[in-house]
Protein backbone atom coordinates (compact mmCIF):
# COMPACT_ATOMS: atom_id res chain seq x y z
CA UNK A 1 0.00 0.00 0.00
CA UNK A 2 2.97 2.39 1.39
CA UNK A 3 5.02 1.20 -2.11
CA UNK A 4 1.54 2.61 -4.05
CA UNK A 5 1.21 5.30 -2.09
CA UNK A 6 4.74 6.23 -3.26
CA UNK A 7 4.74 5.84 -6.91
CA UNK A 8 1.69 8.28 -7.04
CA UNK A 9 2.79 11.08 -5.43
CA UNK A 10 6.65 10.44 -7.51
CA UNK A 11 4.02 10.33 -10.95
CA UNK A 12 2.87 13.70 -9.34
CA UNK A 13 5.68 15.48 -7.87
CA UNK A 14 6.09 18.01 -10.15
CA UNK A 15 2.49 19.08 -9.69
CA UNK A 16 2.93 18.63 -5.63
CA UNK A 17 5.76 21.08 -5.84
CA UNK A 18 4.37 23.46 -7.91
CA UNK A 19 0.96 23.68 -5.67
CA UNK A 20 3.34 23.88 -2.50
CA UNK A 21 5.46 26.63 -4.20
CA UNK A 22 2.37 28.77 -5.13
CA UNK A 23 0.81 28.18 -1.51
CA UNK A 24 3.90 29.61 -0.22
CA UNK A 25 3.84 32.36 -2.71
CA UNK A 26 0.84 33.74 -1.63
CA UNK A 27 1.38 33.45 2.10
CA UNK A 28 4.46 35.01 1.55
CA UNK A 29 2.47 38.19 -0.50
CA UNK A 30 0.02 38.24 2.00
CA UNK A 31 1.46 37.84 5.25
CA UNK A 32 5.30 39.25 4.51
CA UNK A 33 6.34 42.71 4.56
CA UNK A 34 8.79 43.33 1.41
CA UNK A 35 12.07 43.49 3.35
CA UNK A 36 11.59 39.94 4.12
CA UNK A 37 10.42 38.66 0.64
CA UNK A 38 13.92 37.69 -0.10
CA UNK A 39 14.56 35.50 2.89
CA UNK A 40 10.93 33.85 2.44
CA UNK A 41 11.94 33.11 -0.98
CA UNK A 42 14.95 31.20 0.34
CA UNK A 43 13.31 29.39 2.75
CA UNK A 44 10.65 28.49 -0.05
CA UNK A 45 12.98 27.38 -2.28
CA UNK A 46 14.33 24.79 0.80
CA UNK A 47 11.17 23.84 1.23
CA UNK A 48 10.68 22.97 -1.68
CA UNK A 49 14.14 21.47 -2.59
CA UNK A 50 13.13 19.45 0.91
CA UNK A 51 10.06 18.35 -0.98
CA UNK A 52 11.26 17.39 -3.85
CA UNK A 53 14.65 15.38 -2.35
CA UNK A 54 12.94 12.12 -1.55
CA UNK A 55 10.65 11.57 -4.44
CA UNK A 56 14.24 11.88 -6.62
CA UNK A 57 15.74 9.71 -4.62
CA UNK A 58 12.53 7.05 -4.95
CA UNK A 59 12.66 7.69 -8.62
CA UNK A 60 16.63 7.07 -8.63
CA UNK A 61 15.51 3.60 -6.87
CA UNK A 62 13.04 2.48 -9.10
CA UNK A 63 14.99 3.23 -11.99
CA UNK A 64 17.15 1.44 -10.20
CA UNK A 65 14.90 -1.82 -9.44
CA UNK A 66 14.25 -1.75 -13.01
CA UNK A 67 17.55 -2.12 -14.32
CA UNK A 68 17.73 -5.03 -12.01
CA UNK A 69 15.45 -6.32 -12.86
CA UNK A 70 15.84 -6.55 -16.82
CA UNK A 71 19.55 -7.67 -15.81
CA UNK A 72 18.46 -10.33 -13.99
CA UNK A 73 16.16 -11.50 -16.93
CA UNK A 74 18.91 -11.25 -19.61
CA UNK A 75 21.17 -13.40 -17.09
CA UNK A 76 17.87 -16.49 -16.76
CA UNK A 77 17.65 -16.52 -20.94
CA UNK A 78 21.55 -15.93 -21.81
CA UNK A 79 22.06 -19.15 -19.22
CA UNK A 80 18.99 -20.86 -20.80
CA UNK A 81 21.05 -20.06 -24.10
CA UNK A 82 24.09 -21.75 -22.88
CA UNK A 83 22.84 -24.82 -21.69
CA UNK A 84 20.84 -25.52 -25.02
CA UNK A 85 23.99 -25.36 -26.65
CA UNK A 86 25.67 -27.36 -24.10
CA UNK A 87 22.40 -29.79 -24.83
CA UNK A 88 22.94 -29.48 -28.53
CA UNK A 89 26.61 -30.15 -28.25
CA UNK A 90 26.39 -33.13 -26.18
CA UNK A 91 23.43 -34.75 -28.71
CA UNK A 92 25.83 -33.96 -31.97
CA UNK A 93 28.49 -35.87 -30.58
CA UNK A 94 26.48 -38.81 -29.80
CA UNK A 95 25.18 -38.92 -32.94
CA UNK A 96 28.78 -38.72 -34.34
CA UNK A 97 29.53 -41.79 -32.06
CA UNK A 98 26.66 -43.79 -33.27
CA UNK A 99 27.42 -42.95 -36.67
CA UNK A 100 31.08 -44.03 -36.53
CA UNK A 101 29.25 -47.77 -34.20
CA UNK A 102 26.91 -48.15 -37.58
CA UNK A 103 29.80 -47.51 -40.09
CA UNK A 104 32.32 -50.17 -38.17
CA UNK A 105 30.05 -52.71 -36.63
CA UNK A 106 29.53 -55.52 -39.48
CA UNK A 107 26.19 -56.49 -37.34
CA UNK A 108 22.38 -55.18 -39.15
CA UNK A 109 21.34 -52.55 -36.54
CA UNK A 110 18.65 -50.40 -36.74
CA UNK A 111 18.98 -46.75 -34.97
CA UNK A 112 16.45 -45.73 -32.36
CA UNK A 113 15.31 -42.97 -29.86
CA UNK A 114 14.04 -42.69 -26.41
CA UNK A 115 10.17 -41.86 -25.97
CA UNK A 116 9.45 -42.56 -22.54
CA UNK A 117 11.80 -43.88 -19.73
CA UNK A 118 11.19 -45.46 -15.96
CA UNK A 119 10.11 -48.58 -14.54
CA UNK A 120 7.86 -50.42 -17.15
CA UNK A 121 5.53 -53.70 -15.66
CA UNK A 122 8.26 -54.31 -13.01
CA UNK A 123 11.31 -53.79 -14.63
CA UNK A 124 13.93 -50.61 -15.48
CA UNK A 125 13.05 -50.03 -18.58
CA UNK A 126 12.44 -47.41 -21.46
CA UNK A 127 10.21 -47.03 -24.78
CA UNK A 128 11.66 -46.83 -28.04
CA UNK A 129 10.18 -45.10 -32.05
CA UNK A 130 10.80 -48.29 -33.36
CA UNK A 131 8.45 -51.74 -33.30
CA UNK A 132 7.53 -54.42 -35.53
CA UNK A 133 7.38 -52.41 -38.67
CA UNK A 134 11.55 -52.40 -38.83
CA UNK A 135 11.93 -55.90 -37.75
CA UNK A 136 12.35 -55.20 -34.09
CA UNK A 137 11.86 -58.67 -31.93
CA UNK A 138 11.43 -59.50 -28.80
CA UNK A 139 14.90 -60.66 -27.36
CA UNK A 140 17.09 -58.32 -30.02
CA UNK A 141 19.90 -56.73 -28.29
CA UNK A 142 20.33 -53.19 -28.12
CA UNK A 143 23.51 -51.44 -28.11
CA UNK A 144 25.27 -47.97 -27.55
CA UNK A 145 28.83 -46.85 -29.01
CA UNK A 146 29.54 -47.85 -25.42
CA UNK A 147 28.34 -51.50 -25.07
CA UNK A 148 25.41 -53.45 -24.86
CA UNK A 149 22.32 -51.48 -22.78
CA UNK A 150 19.61 -54.11 -23.00
CA UNK A 151 17.33 -56.21 -24.78
CA UNK A 152 13.71 -56.10 -26.79
CA UNK A 153 11.09 -57.19 -23.68
CA UNK A 154 7.43 -56.21 -25.76
CA UNK A 155 7.02 -54.78 -29.24
CA UNK A 156 4.12 -53.18 -31.06
CA UNK A 157 3.63 -51.80 -34.28
CA UNK A 158 6.00 -48.37 -34.40
CA UNK A 159 7.21 -48.73 -30.58
CA UNK A 160 8.88 -51.15 -28.26
CA UNK A 161 9.91 -51.87 -24.71
CA UNK A 162 13.67 -51.99 -23.75
CA UNK A 163 14.49 -54.15 -20.68
CA UNK A 164 17.61 -52.21 -19.47
CA UNK A 165 20.82 -54.20 -17.98
CA UNK A 166 19.84 -52.23 -14.16
CA UNK A 167 17.36 -54.35 -13.41
CA UNK A 168 17.94 -56.83 -10.54
CA UNK A 169 16.41 -59.29 -13.30
CA UNK A 170 18.96 -58.74 -15.96
CA UNK A 171 21.60 -61.43 -16.79
CA UNK A 172 24.05 -61.68 -19.32
CA UNK A 173 26.83 -64.24 -20.22
CA UNK A 174 30.31 -62.38 -20.33
CA UNK A 175 34.15 -62.81 -21.39
CA UNK A 176 36.90 -60.86 -19.86
CA UNK A 177 39.60 -59.89 -22.46
CA UNK A 178 42.39 -61.90 -22.36
CA UNK A 179 41.77 -64.75 -20.58
CA UNK A 180 39.00 -65.93 -22.31
CA UNK A 181 37.51 -66.60 -19.07
CA UNK A 182 33.33 -66.27 -18.95
CA UNK A 183 30.68 -65.35 -15.85
CA UNK A 184 27.13 -64.05 -15.58
CA UNK A 185 26.83 -60.46 -15.32
CA UNK A 186 24.31 -58.78 -13.12
CA UNK A 187 23.53 -55.23 -11.94
CA UNK A 188 24.60 -53.64 -8.59
CA UNK A 189 24.97 -50.36 -8.26
CA UNK A 190 26.19 -46.91 -9.66
CA UNK A 191 27.01 -48.81 -13.03
CA UNK A 192 28.62 -50.74 -10.99
CA UNK A 193 27.84 -54.84 -11.98
CA UNK A 194 29.47 -58.03 -10.80
CA UNK A 195 30.09 -61.08 -12.64
CA UNK A 196 29.92 -64.28 -10.74
CA UNK A 197 30.42 -67.95 -11.55
CA UNK A 198 34.04 -67.38 -12.60
CA UNK A 199 36.45 -70.23 -11.32
CA UNK A 200 38.84 -69.23 -8.35
CA UNK A 201 41.81 -69.86 -10.42
CA UNK A 202 41.10 -67.92 -13.27
CA UNK A 203 43.66 -64.95 -14.22
CA UNK A 204 41.49 -61.79 -14.61
CA UNK A 205 42.93 -58.32 -13.75
CA UNK A 206 42.24 -55.04 -13.39
CA UNK A 207 41.19 -53.09 -16.57
CA UNK A 208 40.62 -56.52 -18.25
CA UNK A 209 37.94 -55.24 -21.11
CA UNK A 210 34.63 -57.41 -20.58
CA UNK A 211 32.57 -58.48 -23.34
CA UNK A 212 29.12 -60.58 -24.31
CA UNK A 213 30.07 -64.29 -24.46
CA UNK A 214 27.73 -65.93 -27.28
CA UNK A 215 27.11 -68.48 -25.36
CA UNK A 216 23.11 -67.63 -25.84
CA UNK A 217 21.35 -67.15 -29.02
CA UNK A 218 20.33 -63.03 -27.31
CA UNK A 219 23.48 -61.57 -27.60
CA UNK A 220 26.34 -62.05 -30.42
CA UNK A 221 29.77 -62.80 -28.95
CA UNK A 222 32.34 -59.95 -28.87
CA UNK A 223 29.79 -56.75 -27.96
CA UNK A 224 31.37 -54.35 -25.44
CA UNK A 225 30.23 -54.44 -22.05
CA UNK A 226 32.24 -52.81 -19.63
CA UNK A 227 35.87 -52.97 -17.92
CA UNK A 228 37.28 -54.85 -14.53
CA UNK A 229 37.43 -52.47 -11.36
CA UNK A 230 37.74 -54.76 -8.81
CA UNK A 231 38.12 -59.11 -8.27
CA UNK A 232 37.62 -60.54 -4.95
CA UNK A 233 37.35 -64.63 -4.17
CA UNK A 234 33.78 -65.68 -2.75
CA UNK A 235 33.79 -66.88 0.97
CA UNK A 236 33.07 -70.63 1.61
CA UNK A 237 33.40 -71.02 -2.47
CA UNK A 238 35.68 -71.66 -5.36
CA UNK A 239 34.67 -69.10 -7.18
CA UNK A 240 35.86 -65.82 -8.08
CA UNK A 241 33.27 -62.28 -8.15
CA UNK A 242 34.67 -59.87 -10.36
CA UNK A 243 33.22 -56.11 -10.67
CA UNK A 244 32.82 -54.55 -13.74
CA UNK A 245 32.22 -50.74 -14.90
CA UNK A 246 29.68 -49.52 -17.83
CA UNK A 247 30.44 -46.51 -19.42
CA UNK A 248 26.94 -45.55 -20.77
CA UNK A 249 24.83 -43.73 -18.19
CA UNK A 250 21.54 -45.16 -18.28
CA UNK A 251 19.77 -42.15 -16.85
CA UNK A 252 20.17 -40.29 -20.11
CA UNK A 253 19.48 -42.20 -22.99
CA UNK A 254 19.05 -40.87 -26.05
CA UNK A 255 20.05 -42.88 -28.81
CA UNK A 256 20.45 -46.46 -29.93
CA UNK A 257 20.35 -49.30 -31.68
CA UNK A 258 18.58 -52.62 -32.56
CA UNK A 259 20.29 -55.39 -33.33
CA UNK A 260 18.12 -57.23 -35.70
CA UNK A 261 18.11 -60.00 -37.89
CA UNK A 262 17.84 -58.60 -41.22
CA UNK A 263 17.55 -54.79 -42.93
CA UNK A 264 14.44 -54.03 -43.46
CA UNK A 265 13.57 -51.93 -46.64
Amino acid sequence: MLFRLLIRLQRNKQHIAFILSVIFSFILIYFSPSSQYNYFRSTVNTITSFIKSPFSKFSELTKTKLENEVLREQLVLLSLENESLLEQGMENIKLKDMLDLKRNIELNIIPAKVTNRGTTTNLNAVTIDIGSEKGVKINDAVITPNGVIGKIFSVSNHSAIVHLINDSEFRIGVRFLPSAETGILRWKTNNICEVREVYKNSNISVGDRVVTSGLSDIFPEGLPIGTVVSVANARDQFQKIVYIKIEENLNALIYLFVIIDEVQE
